[in-house]
């Protein structure tokens, strides 16, 4: 039988314009490709003289195509119209170039329902293509400010209608989507890691320990306030530590906030993003990763932990409940700084107890590529009943 060919149709995903957009979902694509053919499509508006540019080559297994179309630089009403229409012959374009390369689509993958979730609407009318969804959008949660507007929530409730399957990377968005009133066939699959990157190491080669955290370094989001708040508290305690923060986004305003509260230079450092790669060194050379999140999903970075057999001290919010157990970690509430500082006291002085192989181990069985990719490809063969 000859393997089903899969369209990746996607809202959010590396391209020139922003490199780390979703390179979960990247990851997503590689790990289905281990049992199908596929080829991942994303348009992105961007500042440049033609009003269409393809990019397209095969990125490990995967065949991407990426449209840039020609960005307008106005929020008026008219010019929205016009940008759907951009955004829509974009996808034409890019979809004409999937089908020289394969024959035929067997089944659409749609990753985040908005703007994506238009095309594969129009797929599935015109083609008859079913599709299936995996949402990672933390504007489905409560705890997150940012909202759709109406016409948004009309059009997300008309797309998952025709959805085959609804996959949210964790149960509590599964809860979130429930209650936003998305109906539909739920099966929740995680996120993935790359299991030749991260990877357990038992040689730590430090003399401190060392506490590492990854992310966007968005305040209202991640709160970076408040971890540096903490590491300069339990700086005052002890100074068997060192800690490392790596990210994409205000650089500045952390290091400018951590020269305000007098921080230390020789406890902490700051690092742009780096690529993943260097990410798995790092987490390798980590005794505990540090999430303090104010809302999340299912955060990659946790997954790659303990892949990496690193136990991860982490709020309590969105679906890091599912990820975390006492045997990889300790949980404490958002916001609370002294709950914060009193749990990272206690893991930093308790380390020991943690099996970093069994960690490794038992986070492989769920977010590896074969694991996580079977689960795809399972669900496929249920719908086309293969």
């Amino acid at each position: 039988m000859n393997q089903l060919t899969v369209l990746f149709l996607n809202s959010w995903y590396p391209n020139e314009v922003s490199s780390q957009n979703g390179n979960f979902i990247q990851q997503h694509a590689r790990a289905v490709s281990l049992f199908c053919n596929v080829v991942a499509l994303h348009v992105q508006s961007k500042n440049q003289k033609k009003e269409i540019a393809i990019s397209k080559k095969y990125n490990k297994n995967v065949f991407e195509v990426i449209v840039y179309y020609k960005k307008i630089n106005t929020n008026h009403i008219s010019s929205s119209i016009t940008k759907k229409k951009q955004r829509h012959k974009a996808y034409l374009k890019g979809y004409e170039q999937i089908l020289k390369e394969f024959k035929s689509i067997n089944m659409i993958h749609l990753n985040v329902i908005l703007p994506a979730g238009f095309f594969a609407l129009y797929l599935n009318k015109k083609y008859n293509i079913p599709f299936v969804i995996t949402e990672h959008s933390t504007v489905f949660l409560d705890s997150n400010p940012l909202n759709h507007n109406f016409i948004e929530k009309y059009f997300v409730k008309k797309i998952t209608k025709k959805a085959s399957a609804i996959c949210p990377v964790s149960i509590d968005l599964k809860n979130a989507l429930i209650k936003y009133g998305v109906k539909g066939n739920y099966k929740t699959i995680p996120n993935v890691v790359d299991t030749n990157l991260f990877h357990y190491n038992r040689n730590k080669n430090s003399n401190k320990l060392n506490i590492l955290h990854v992310s966007t370094l968005v305040d209202a989001h991640k709160n970076i306030k408040g971890i540096l708040n903490v590491i300069k508290k339990i700086s005052k305690i002890r100074n068997d530590f060192f800690f490392h923060i790596v990210g994409d986004g205000d650089i500045e305003g952390v290091k400018n906030y951590a020269k305000k509260i007098e921080l230390e230079s020789n406890i902490y450092t700051i690092d742009s993003q780096k690529p993943l790669n260097e990410i798995a060194k790092l987490m390798q050379k980590s005794h505990l990763f540090l999430l303090f999140s104010n809302y999340e999903n299912l955060p990659c970075v946790i997954s790659e932990s303990l892949v990496s057999g690193v136990p991860v001290l982490s709020s309590n919010v969105g679906g890091i409940a599912e990820m975390i157990s006492k045997k990889n970690g300790v949980l404490v509430n958002a916001k609370k700084e002294q709950e914060l500082l009193e749990s990272l006291d206690s893991i930093l002085s308790n380390l020991v107890k943690y099996n970093g192989k069994e960690i490794a181990k038992n986070a492989i069985l769920k977010y590896s590529y074969k694991s996580v990719g079977q689960q795809y490809l399972d669900l496929y063969n249920k719908i086309l009943k293969f």
